[in-house]
């Protein structure tokens, strides 16, 4: 299964689980829509859930552990997802203010960002440990650590955190 289809795939999942049943073909995708269609049919639906705070800690080391990134990205790592998600997993920013698509998951991640940085058969963008672990390819490739991202390196002076 390629990265949009896992992706589609795990859209729709959550969508039946957190979504009240559409009225009939008033808001189910089209077969020929886009995918953006589907994603946005199913983000509009489905109000997510809550992540589990005490569960990043273990995602963090996990994705750690998968990636061979130096623990001491931990702390950072736990900062960036704080901001950017609340630690909620099936975080999804809504807002349209991004022309790239819809930053999804615990590390706020666009789809096309994530599927450039998935490691084989880690292609959930909602999982949050391969959610993780993308984007700690992307930090490391892009930032060369954490603590050199925009927003932790604002926090450091003082400002506001800004997205990576």
């Amino acid at each position: 299964m390629d990265g949009i289809a896992a992706i589609e795939a795990r859209v729709a999942e959550i969508s039946a689980r957190f979504a009240p049943p559409p009225p009939p073909a008033a808001t189910a995708p089209t077969a020929g829509g886009s995918f953006a269609d589907h994603l946005r049919t199913a983000l509009s639906a489905a109000p997510g859930a809550a992540g589990a705070p005490g569960d990043v800690d273990a995602w963090i080391e996990q994705a750690i552990a998968r990636t061979g990134a130096p623990e001491s990205w931990a702390p950072g790592l736990r900062a960036i997802a704080e901001h950017e998600s609340s630690f909620n997993p099936s975080a999804a920013n809504r807002s349209g203010a991004n022309p790239g698509g819809t930053p999804l998951g615990l590390m706020q991640m666009l789809p096309s960002t994530f599927a450039a940085h998935a490691q084989p058969g880690h292609g959930d963008i909602l999982d949050p440990v391969d959610n993780l672990s993308a984007a700690i390819d992307y930090i490391r490739g892009r930032y060369g650590a954490p603590d050199a991202t925009p927003g932790l390196r604002a926090l450091a002076r003082g400002d506001h955190y800004q997205g990576y």
